[in-house]
């Protein structure tokens, strides 16, 4: 076994150990979480385990994409980059035209009747392009980084505002990624303050435009996984009602009488914190879970909360791998990158992964408002697993091209150290 790691394992070894005990972790709380998905299985002709089995096998496809792309020379990920990013925002643009809605959302794709979703390609694809216009600015003499400020500034907001006028969450978190990786590419904090009064002003913008959309709103069940065309979703802004009483039960404060009261506006809500005050100190036990059956959507944006319920505290664990992960990526940076776009790129998508962890956790505990974001490896969803895998996939292709760089350096140092000696002699 320990032949075959060093043979065809490579890369930071933490991170791979992180990725594997995740995608286990992640099979197994499936295996509860799916049970109203199961049942629905068996209505129509099939097995209890085929959702979880289809589950499993995202989570091997996404090992097989990881395993893949770590192995590729980091040259051809960066020959890949611009082509990348424009097929992901033809896609994008797409996706209004031809796409399905699902829960209210028109955000998929059908491809030979599967589901995808290309803002999850988006993602990716912005931070690798943008990480390369900003490595373009640095350590150079007749450049500074913020003499590219509108080159990165149209490769972030162009996706961003096709991407807003049906996932509001999704925009913003990019908009975040891409001002965090601007940080981390030194430009200047007197452009920094002026982008974060530009962003307050954007968001306040935005938050009150929705506070004044109208109520009207085509009819989706909370309970119902709904799907339909988009000619059944219309308007400039479909999601505006929805993202009104999102953030009206967040942040006005509930009557007495209601708070104990199951609408169909705040099931969700109220169901993932009923399922998080049963789990306690520890638990009701794996595969014991009671809001699985009543929980929309427990098997995806709100996996945590049933996390919780069936282990307890314990489920810090998860919070645990995603801190030390990240801690890897810090390490991978600081000791090992030996170019600014590797170590954009394995910063930016980190913090994709973290920032999407926190803004999920945040609303399974009930600290933030409905937004549809997923846990990463562990929702389920095959194209936010295997585009979670692509970034794990990426960055250990990083860390094996900067350990392969470095040992390099070192038997260059040592050649160079063995001659000297020759000539002295």
């Amino acid at each position: 076994m320990q032949k075959f790691i060093s043979t065809y394992i490579k890369g930071d070894k933490i991170i791979w150990a992180i990725f594997v005990i995740m995608i286990i972790i992640s099979a197994v709380t499936m295996y509860s979480a799916s049970s109203s998905l199961a049942h629905k299985a068996v209505a129509k002709g099939g097995t209890y385990y085929a959702p979880v089995w289809m589950h499993v096998m995202f989570l091997l496809g996404g090992l097989a994409v990881v395993f893949f792309v770590h192995k590729l020379p980091f040259k051809y990920i960066m020959m890949a980059v611009r082509p990348m990013y424009i097929a992901s925002l033809i896609l994008l643009v797409l996706t209004p035209i031809i796409g399905v809605s699902v829960n209210g959302a028109r955000r998929w794709i059908s491809l030979f009747g599967i589901l995808f979703q290309p803002s999850e390609l988006v993602k990716v694809s912005t931070v690798l392009f943008l990480a390369c216009l900003l490595s373009q600015y640095q350590n150079k003499k007749d450049k500074t980084p913020d003499d590219g400020l509108w080159r990165y500034l149209i490769c972030l907001l162009i996706p961003s505002v096709i991407i807003m006028v049906d996932n509001l969450s999704t925009a913003l978190l990019l908009v975040l990624i891409g001002f965090m990786m601007m940080y981390f590419a030194r430009l200047s904090w007197k452009l920094l303050l002026k982008m974060i009064g530009i962003g307050v002003l954007g968001v306040s913008l935005v938050i009150g435009v929705i506070w004044l959309a109208p109520d009207a709103e085509p009819h989706v069940s909370a309970s119902e996984h709904t799907v339909m065309t988009h000619q059944q979703a219309s308007g400039l802004l479909p999601r505006l009602t929805t993202w009104k009483k999102r953030l009206s039960r967040f942040f006005e404060e509930t009557p007495e009488e209601e708070k104990y009261t199951l609408t169909e506006e705040n099931y969700q809500e109220r169901r993932a914190k009923i399922a998080v005050a049963n789990g306690k100190w520890f638990g009701l036990g794996i595969g014991n879970s009671v809001q699985r059956d009543f929980l929309p959507l427990a098997y995806a944006d709100f996996i945590f909360s049933l996390m919780i319920e069936e282990v307890g505290f314990l489920a810090i664990f998860v919070i645990i791998l995603y801190l030390a992960f990240m801690y890897r990526v810090g390490v991978l940076v600081k000791k090992q990158c030996n170019s600014v776009a590797q170590s954009l790129i394995a910063l930016g998508l980190s913090s994709m992964i973290m920032v999407q962890t926190y803004i999920n956790v945040f609303i399974a505990v009930g600290l933030a408002p409905v937004s549809g974001q997923p846990l990463p490896l562990f929702s389920r969803g095959g194209t936010s697993i295997l585009i979670t895998s692509l970034y794990f996939g990426i960055i250990l292709c990083i860390s094996k091209t900067a350990m392969e760089q470095n040992e390099e350096a070192k038997m260059q140092k040592m050649r160079k150290q063995a001659e000297t000696c020759d000539k002295g002699d």
